[in-house]
């Protein structure tokens, strides 16, 4: 049996949303190093440059670490799938004959694409990298450990 209720929501993220419900956080969480994983050798060459495109981006928005490689991976398969799947379509259109028949029917390209938008989507929202998952999330004035030029924009002092 699968574990009941909505998923938890992660500890760093209710940091970044100020705890609203001002219930104690979880401490002992796992907090995984903030490198970015190896890039699997399964990708295809749309899938690399996914990957190559989004692993810039997410570390500059602090949400990458060592523990996301496998759902990076997966977003960028399923955008790679996508991709194929629309370029597909517009080569075929969007109907079809049968061969037997003759009867016109709906390209199963166009279900494969639902499907994978979907998946992308959500991959998308689990980076933060929609426009409403974005909202969700802040960085505090403690999560500005880089330079000199972010320091002074988020109000810090230099680390070391």
């Amino acid at each position: 049996m699968g574990l009941r209720g909505p998923a938890p929501i992660p500890t760093a993220i209710r940091r970044y949303e100020g705890n609203p419900g001002k219930r104690p956080l979880h401490e002992w969480e796992p907090r995984p190093k903030k490198v970015r994983p190896a890039m699997p050798k399964h990708l295809d060459k749309m899938a690399r440059k996914e990957w190559k495109r989004l692993c810039p981006m997410l570390e500059r928005m602090r949400v990458l670490s060592e523990a996301d490689g496998i759902a990076l991976a997966n977003l960028c398969v399923d955008y790679s799938i996508l991709q194929q799947a629309q370029e597909s379509l517009a080569k075929t259109g969007l109907l079809s004959k049968t061969a037997k028949t003759g009867m016109i029917h709906q390209s199963p390209l166009l279900h494969i694409i639902a499907v994978t938008t979907d998946r992308v989507t959500r991959g998308l929202r689990e980076f933060g990298l929609t426009p409403a998952s974005r909202t969700r999330l802040s960085i505090s004035s403690t999560d500005c450990s880089m330079d000199a030029i972010e320091a002074a924009l988020c109000g810090g002092k230099l680390s070391a």
